[in-house]
């Protein structure tokens, strides 16, 4: 029996092509911006720690290296045009020196550039809406695209992207922490002794390419695909000559 070589090879393709989308759930950029449009991404870190500095760069430094490290992250970026190492990631964090809406670059009053998870989905419209008191998705997706259900997230942040209850070791109060579960106590649920939790990491802007990245196959998958179509036309070069 003959079997067509180009559907065979189609075939394969397709079925490498599906295994690859199903493993593709990080969407960037978002669905819906016109090319030219700026955005921002968030994700909750899948590593703790503690808040006992004062030095908002210690909690910068801990989202920078959790975003760097993780691989599915820097191939996302990498297949939608970004040089992962350009992207500075802060924390969404407020110690007694400066507060999260200095922290991050997100004023209260700037209704631009909207915030995403890393699976697209929206979790504010601009800065203001963030800083409104709640926001649209919970923002509990790691830096490698997985779900956290249920956590603490260490702020020192009130609603308003203000300090409130500060990270670092005070003797009067506790830091204060958000719930990645409750959208309306995302950043500002309550205060806490001192213990090991989870942090909110935030992209500097991004802006939508005006054109799409152009895709290369990777050499070793080019020259897979090269011998099987190889193998399957001489089987069939040699049935024909039987």
């Amino acid at each position: 029996m003959k079997l067509p070589i180009i559907g065979i090879l189609s075939g394969v393709a397709l079925a490498t092509l599906g295994a690859s989308a199903a493993r593709a759930v990080i969407v960037i950029p978002p669905t819906g911006l016109a090319p030219g449009s700026e955005y921002r991404l968030v994700f909750v870190t899948s590593g703790t720690r503690n808040a006992t500095s004062s030095n908002i760069d210690i909690y910068n430094t801990f989202v920078q290296n959790a975003a760097r490290s993780s691989s599915v992250l820097n191939t996302a970026l990498t297949a939608a045009g970004f040089d992962p190492t350009s992207i500075t990631w802060t924390a969404i964090a407020s110690t007694g020196a400066v507060n999260a809406r200095s922290n991050t670059r997100t004023r209260a009053t700037d209704t631009s550039r909207p915030i995403y998870r890393l699976d697209g989905a929206q979790v504010a419209t601009s800065y203001a809406d963030m800083w409104e008191g709640s926001i649209g998705e919970p923002i509990n997706r790691t830096q490698e695209d997985t779900v956290i259900e249920r956590s603490r997230v260490w702020t020192g942040t009130g609603g308003g992207g203000e300090t409130s209850n500060p990270l670092g070791v005070f003797v009067d109060f506790n830091p204060r922490f958000g719930l990645i579960e409750r959208g309306d106590l995302w950043v500002s649920a309550g205060i806490a002794l001192q213990s090991a939790e989870r942090f909110y990491g935030i992209s500097s802007v991004l802006v939508v390419p005006t054109a799409p990245p152009t895709t290369t196959p990777e050499p070793s998958s080019l020259l897979g695909f090269i011998t099987l179509g190889g193998l399957m036309l001489g089987g069939v070069a040699r049935k024909t000559r039987k």
